[in-house]
């Protein structure tokens, strides 16, 4: 039986040897604090299935090689999903820990997924919590072309998430979730990054996250249907739009991927119609509300862009004719997000 410190310090260089570039071990060390090693350690023991000469017995499944590995995704599962790790915007500019992601069975539920596979297999579940350092815009596109998250479950604290899955995983009902669901289907991003802000809100949470990004238009500087023009957005660049009259409570606006040329892919999107118009200028193809892998960028646009959207006395939205809205759209660069990890 491995005492504790012998079974930490064999999942840590099981870590760093298999994931040498992310240093993942090391950096799961740095995070966990010495007096909490013990106690962690004791959490990640599966036992072990050997024959008479001590050896593996060839009639159990599990090697010693698909144990280790085994140990290691739960490492990696305690630290980054718990409090240790995790954070969580309760409200704009307020950040704490997330303790609620890890759940009480997690173990449990997660040697129900991988107890029964292979080492490869589990090392592309381990793969989760680095970034792929291979990975382009053009292959984030090409994720977000594939289709939407598939809806089953949340990326925060999934315990059987891989890097062999097909499709993109995780909650699709807004449009910043589906973003983030190409970003680590894609490989740019890890869980590692994800679960900096488990649910961020506002500013604060996304200059933390992205950065401040590149303004492509500015809210000081109306936007006339009909002469104003958007400059150009580089494929694979993910986009943000807001109106300063929304507030706090509407500045996470809408939020989707450019595909370069003009068009872009979105989940929970305004939706367009057929041939529909806004003061003479095309909204472009078909978007429907779920998801668009082709819809105009111009088509989500022109929601903020433009005159400004009000309500009469009957709830019913028409463009005030006096009034330009102070619309914002920014880029930003995904191999460039802050702390990329």
């Amino acid at each position: 039986m491995k005492n504790w410190q012998t079974r930490w310090d064999e999942t840590i260089n099981y870590l760093n040897t298999n994931f040498a570039a992310a240093k993942l071990g090391e950096h799961i060390e740095s995070v966990v604090p010495v007096n909490l090693r013990k106690d962690i350690s004791k959490e990640l023991s599966v036992g072990k299935n050997p024959g008479k000469d001590g050896e593996d017995d060839p009639a159990v499944k599990s090697t010693k090689e698909q144990r280790a590995a085994l140990r290691a995704l739960l490492l990696c599962q305690r630290v980054y999903y718990s409090k240790l790790w995790a954070k969580k915007t309760f409200n704009p500019g307020n950040i704490v820990a997330d303790e609620w992601v890890l759940i009480k069975s997690w173990k449990d539920a997660s040697q129900k997924h991988w107890g029964g596979k292979s080492e490869k297999d589990i090392l592309q579940g381990i793969g989760m919590f680095v970034i792929d350092p291979t990975a382009t815009l053009a292959d984030l596109v090409a994720v977000a072309k594939q289709g939407k998250p598939d809806g089953i479950g949340v990326l925060p604290g999934n315990l059987t998430l891989s890097r062999a899955d097909k499709a993109t995983r995780g909650a699709a009902e807004t449009c910043y979730n589906g973003v983030i669901g190409w970003l680590l289907q894609s490989g740019i991003v890890s869980m590692r990054w994800v679960m900096q802000d488990t649910s961020p809100n506002g500013v604060e949470a996304c200059n933390r996250l992205f950065g401040t990004g590149k303004p492509v238009w500015e809210g000081k500087t109306p936007f006339v249907v009909g002469t104003s023009t958007l400059p150009v957005v580089k494929a694979g660049h993910i986009l943000h739009m807001w109106i300063d009259e929304s507030g706090v409570a509407g500045w996470n606006g809408h939020w989707v991927i450019s595909n370069g040329d003009g068009s872009i892919c979105g989940v929970n999107n305004g939706e367009v119609n057929a041939n529909e118009e806004e003061e003479g200028v095309s909204l472009g193809p078909v978007v429907k509300k779920a998801y668009t892998s082709n819809g105009a960028l111009m088509g989500q646009w022109l929601s903020y862009g433009g005159k400004l959207w009000m309500n009469d006395r009957n709830g019913a939205p028409f463009r005030d004719a006096n009034r330009y809205a102070h619309a914002n759209l920014v880029e930003f660069n995904p191999l460039k997000l802050t702390n990329r990890i």
